[in-house]
């Protein structure tokens, strides 16, 4: 499922177009929500403690730290979780 491009904000990390959004205020936390802008990959969701603010370097950060682990934004799979402390 591909993120619409209302409610969500465009970022790029390292020549690479990406959107996200922050998931509704919940249970562990506050979700960053992250795929590439072309849609059709992998889906990317990092938990952040309550109160986080969440700027565009957070959400560049959590991006890297996601690609370093493994997530591969070009191709299809499950949502791949990670949470931040």
């Amino acid at each position: 499922m591909t993120l619409r491009r209302k409610g969500t904000r465009r970022i790029v990390v390292d020549g690479t177009n990406y959107r996200w959004t922050v998931a509704p205020n919940d249970e562990p936390g506050l979700g960053i929500v992250v795929e590439r802008e072309s849609g059709g990959g992998q889906r990317m969701l990092t938990w952040v403690e309550h109160g986080t603010i969440i700027a565009p370097g957070l959400v560049r950060d959590v991006i890297v730290h996601a690609l370093e682990a493994g997530w591969n934004a070009e191709q299809p799979g499950p949502e791949l979780s990670f949470r931040r402390e």
